[in-house]
């Protein structure tokens, strides 16, 4: 019989689990770090969708090539995974895992468009402002795009904000435009 794989169920469990044990942080930087190496890796990539290679033996070689990278719930999850959607099945998995622990956490994701790069000063004072006018801590990327000419677009979860001049301009030129 074939064991049914559902990555909500498996992401809730290994989420509850590690909460109960009080290592959520440790399990999140595990499988952050497993998913970048499988993405990166051809060879970590084959050994997760090894369908010849047993689970047991997989936990044994990710315990000793990941050190202290790994995390033995972690391990014990990927010896489940086989065939070619191994890797898409884990970052699915860290994918839902990442949104319960923000969730938790009162963590939410900031992305940032600016016209031109900002020092870290800056950087540190937007995100100050976004904790406290969202009531939450954030998780800021700051990306450039030379065409804003200036201003800032956010993406907070999946809200959009334009603050830019290029939009402004957009605006204004509709509105010259109806009249």
């Amino acid at each position: 019989m074939k064991r049914n794989f559902n990555p909500k169920v498996i992401a809730t469990g290994l989420f509850n689990v590690a909460d109960q044990n009080d290592d959520l942080d440790t399990v999140r930087d595990a499988l952050r770090s497993l998913n970048c190496i499988v993405k990166d890796s051809g060879q970590f990539r084959v050994l997760i969708q090894s369908k010849k290679i047993n689970g047991k033996l997989k936990v044994e070689i990710l315990n000793s090539v990941l050190g202290k990278l790994s995390h033995p719930l972690v391990n014990e999850i990927v010896s489940y995974l086989k065939g070619s959607s191994a890797a898409n099945k884990l970052r699915e998995i860290t994918n839902l895992f990442e949104s319960l622990y923000r969730n938790k956490s009162n963590i939410i994701e900031v992305k940032g468009v600016v016209a031109s790069k900002m020092d870290d000063q800056q950087i540190e004072s937007l995100k100050t402002s976004l904790d406290e006018i969202l009531g939450k801590k954030t998780e800021l990327s700051i990306e450039i795009d030379s065409s804003l000419i200036g201003g800032i677009r956010l993406r907070i979860d999946n809200i959009f904000l334009d603050a830019s001049i290029h939009n402004q301009l957009q605006i204004l030129r509709s509105e010259l435009l109806q009249t």
